[in-house]
């Protein structure tokens, strides 16, 4: 049986370490980012429904805050026109390394 697809506002919890992009927001028109370990235990949120053909997902860790210092550089964090951050999972390492809660 196939699990259904993501949805907007789904709750996940990674079981397994594995590597994720981590994004950027800034108060400017540009958005960076790296590739983060999430470590196992992290929860997160689906922001939104995934279109039919797409390889990925985005997602905000709950609690946000906690995991701000963990997944983005200090030096980031602390720049006047930083704006948060977000996460961007692939659909095979959520199917492969977390679990809806």
């Amino acid at each position: 049986m196939n699990e259904a697809p993501p949805q907007e506002g789904d709750r996940y919890i990674v079981l397994a370490e594995f590597e994720a992009g981590v994004l950027t927001h800034w108060l400017a028109p540009y958005t960076g980012g790296s590739h983060r370990c999430l470590p196992a235990g992290l929860e997160f949120v689906i922001l939104m429904e995934p279109p039919p053909r797409a390889i990925a997902v985005g997602a905000k860790p709950d609690p946000y805050e906690r995991w701000e210092t963990v997944l983005v550089e200090e030096g980031d964090r602390s720049a006047e026109k930083y704006g948060g951050y977000s996460l961007s999972i692939s659909l095979a390492d959520l199917k492969a390394h977390c679990a809806r809660c």
